[in-house]
């Protein structure tokens, strides 16, 4: 009985039909390593700094920390337009200068305006001072003006509609007559 010498089931066959893998098999890449090396970008982004920025960790846009810090003071959020900017300042507003306010907003944006071109949003302040002498005139206009549409202190002077001296709901009767109606 011969001993074969070579224990390999591919013996007796040609060289060229003996499979030859290679010796060190590499893994194929996870969907996951594919999509990282593709990247629209020549220089890696900081995540980090993105996800910090982000409004994600702030209850409203509007929030401010640290408000308490300022007490006497009133705050707004405004485009960066030229209109709105001088109607600002018209009403006592001032763009805040302190960096760390300052940076809330710094590479946000708000919109576009008519041209295309990009709003971003400024924080302005003012004095609750001013904020409160505002409000009061606002209150005191309005108030005129409800005055001025008070019927009990409106003198009605009408040939179609006879009025009481005191002016309430059902106090008028009118006296309309026309060719085809007459009431």
């Amino acid at each position: 009985m011969s001993v074969n010498p070579n224990p390999s089931p591919f013996a007796g066959l040609p060289e060229n039909l003996i499979p030859n893998p290679p010796a060190d098999m590499p893994e194929a890449p996870g969907a996951s390593d594919a999509m990282e090396s593709l990247s629209p970008f020549s220089k890696p982004q900081d995540v980090d700094s993105i996800i910090q920025n982000l409004t994600l960790d702030r209850p409203l846009t509007l929030y401010i920390p640290n408000r308490e810090k300022y007490p006497n003071f009133q705050f707004r959020i405004i485009n960066d337009t030229p209109q709105e900017l001088a109607d600002a300042h018209r009403k006592g507003w001032q763009p805040v200068d302190d960096p760390e306010l300052v940076r809330l907003f710094q590479d946000k944006v708000s919109g576009i305006d008519k041209t295309g071109k990009i709003t971003r949003p400024l924080l302005v302040a003012r004095s609750k001072e001013i904020g409160a002498i505002i409000a009061k005139r606002q209150r005191q206009m309005l108030y005129d003006l409800y005055q001025g549409m008070d019927p009990a202190k409106k003198q009605f002077n009408s040939k179609y509609v006879n009025i009481k001296p005191t002016v309430s709901s059902g106090d008028t009767a009118g006296a309309f007559s026309f060719a085809k109606i007459k009431v």
